[in-house]
């Protein structure tokens, strides 16, 4: 089966891929599942804005001892969005200026997930997470 709006012959399969250490995405990765996997958490750098960048993460190996992240390149505040919790009474966290969406050690479970979408400026984060601030976001 092709992928939508790719040609048959150029399917790959390899639209999903464990991250098991610290990386920075490049636009050929966009697309991708990304399942963070690893028994030692890391950051995981996104490219410089580009409209139709996105890319979805997924615990699989819930963090413990430290965090999974997921920075801006260069730091800069340009992530807008929340994270819905299935625990929190207010349902979630919004962000306007966030430069890291964190994976919380001791609270982020298998199955958490976020996907980020690029309009070229910024980085529109949705997700959801089991327990109450199991995913953050922020500045640093």
């Amino acid at each position: 089966m092709a992928k939508l709006g790719v040609a048959a012959a150029s399917w790959t399969g390899n639209y999903a891929q464990d991250l098991t250490a610290a990386s920075t995405l490049s636009k050929a990765d966009s697309g991708k599942v990304l399942f963070l996997n690893s028994a030692t958490e890391f950051a995981t750098t996104l490219p410089a804005p580009a409209a139709g960048l996105n890319y979805t993460f997924i615990v699989k190996a819930a963090p413990s001892g430290a965090n999974y992240t997921v920075v801006t390149n260069g730091g800069a505040d340009i992530i807008i969005g929340m994270v819905t919790c299935a625990t929190a009474d207010d349902l979630g966290q919004y962000d306007a200026n966030a430069d890291v969406v964190t994976f919380v050690d001791g609270s982020s479970i298998v199955g958490d997930w976020i996907k980020v979408v690029s309009d070229g400026t910024s980085w529109y984060l949705s997700g959801a997470c089991f327990v109450a601030e199991g995913i953050t976001s922020g500045t640093t």
